[in-house]
Formats: C-alpha cells, structure tokens, sequence
C-alpha cells in the first residue's frame, strides 16, 4: 500500500498560489488585523488616561487626609494661636512653638526645634504626581473666626491641574484656658 504524497490541502494550497489567492488570503488578514488594532487603539488610550486621573485622584484624597488629620491633630490641644494668610503659628501642650506656613505653592510644618518640613509639594502616591497648595477661592488659607482657626486651601496636581478643595475650622481646646 502506498500512501499518496499530496494531500488536500496541499493541493488547495498549491492551487491558490498558482491563482494568486494565496495573495490575497494575506492581504485579508493583514487588513482585518489593522482595522482590529485602529478600533482597539482609541479604547486603549482612554483607559490609560482615565486609570492616571483616578491614580491621581487618589493622591489628592491621601494628601488630602493627611494634611485634615495633622492639622486637626496639632490645633485641637495647642494655644497662643496666630493666623496669617499663609502663616499659621501655635504653642503645642508642652510649650514648644510649631506652625504652618506656605512657601512656594508648598506646605510646610515648622518643627519645634525650628526646621521646616514639607507636607506637601513633593511626589504622591504615583510616579511624577506633584502636588501644589493654593487658596481656595477669595478666603486666605489660614484664617482666624472667633476662637476657631479655618483652613481652606486647593490642592492641586501640578501637570494635569485636577484639584480638591480642603476646607477645615479647629476649635482648640487649650485657647483660652492659658
């Protein structure tokens, strides 16, 4: 018994490239493989850029807890309070000055031994996020109301310009009782 050396295929195959199909059996391909990626493409980028907004949305929110827990955390137990536009200065319970100031479209906390270090400004939660300080709408960022210190400030991510507002009023409980 022998076994034939062409098989259908082959004789498809053979057939095609005489006639050309072959050619454009590729060509089909090829097209359908362009038109697959050009409509994929547009999908691709929007995810990619709304994935950056949402990592840089986040940053904001972190930054954000941060600088209402640490200002709430310093200003509920401190007293000889004073406010400037951009300036906040305080005694702590043990006696020690510490304060915020705003330098640069950056917060800083003035440390009792009178270093400053940086809240904000430098890089999030992602690669390249930078993060300014900025006022919020016509109110100065530090201001005094009654016996009640306000905060409101706009963090704002430098390259995409997404921003969110902080607004905070500490009432001490030490200011007054010194």
């Amino acid at each position: 018994m022998k076994v034939a050396n062409n098989f259908p295929v082959d004789a498809w195959y053979r057939a095609c490239r005489r006639n050309g199909w072959m050619m454009m059996d590729l060509l089909l391909a090829m097209t359908l493989v362009i038109l697959t990626v050009t409509a994929f493409l547009p999908v691709v980028s929007q995810i990619v850029r709304l994935d950056r907004n949402a990592q840089i949305k986040e940053a904001l929110l972190r930054q954000a807890v941060s600088i209402e827990e640490t200002l709430f955390q310093e200003l509920t137990y401190s007293y000889d309070i004073t406010a400037a536009p951009d300036k906040l200065g305080f005694k702590t319970p043990q006696g020690r000055k510490k304060g915020f100031i705003v330098y640069q479209e950056t917060l800083f906390v003035r440390l009792s031994d009178g270093s400053s270090q940086p809240l904000t400004g430098g890089v999030g939660t992602m690669k390249g996020c930078r993060i300014l300080v900025r006022p919020h709408g016509k109110e100065p960022i530090f201001s005094r109301k009654g016996r009640a210190i306000a905060v409101s400030l706009l963090l704002v991510e430098e390259e995409s310009e997404l921003s969110l507002p902080v607004t905070l009023v500490v009432t001490s409980l030490n200011e007054g009782n010194r």
